[in-house]
């Protein structure tokens, strides 16, 4: 009996060492995700492409799994971004990185891990539409984070 008790209270240690190795392991990957950057921005009216992995969407692809629908503009272009930025303010947990007459670039931080994921917006006053483009900066999925951040958004912006 007293044998089996240690036993079992070793395994719980080592299980609990795991664990918490585990946990420091993805709190440094979403430390060090602050750090990466990628070419983002509009080129030739167009956000990045999707990168390989699942974890990201956006309105300018023509990948079925990775794409959601562009925003209509909410009137003029000082209009439209002055909404998206009290959207983005009211969402919480992001910082406006980046932001110009047509393009604005947030990054948000997940409250947990601290991975950081850059979503943008581009006013595209050709088509009169809100493009949207949300990409995980590191791991493979992202557990539907960016599609469940962009209809948060969208239901904001669309009030």
């Amino acid at each position: 009996m007293l044998h089996t008790t240690g036993l079992i209270k070793w395994i719980f240690i080592i299980f609990c060492a795991l664990l918490l190795a585990s946990l420091l392991f993805f709190r440094e990957l979403g430390t060090r995700s602050a750090d990466i950057t990628e070419k983002l921005g509009v080129t030739n009216g167009k956000l990045a492409s999707m990168p390989e992995t699942p974890n990201a969407v956006s309105s300018q692809t023509d990948i079925e799994s990775k794409y959601v629908s562009p925003l209509p503009m909410t009137g003029s272009v000082q209009e439209t971004k002055k909404k998206i930025l009290q959207c983005l303010q009211e969402m919480g947990n992001n910082s406006i990185v980046t932001q110009n007459d047509t393009y604005i670039h947030a990054v948000f931080v997940t409250p947990i891990m601290q991975y950081h994921d850059d979503v943008e917006f581009y006013i595209d006053t050709k088509t009169q539409n809100v493009q949207f483009r949300s990409a995980s900066r590191v791991g493979k999925s992202d557990f539907g984070a960016n599609r469940a951040r962009y209809n948060s958004f969208k239901k904001l912006y669309l009030q």
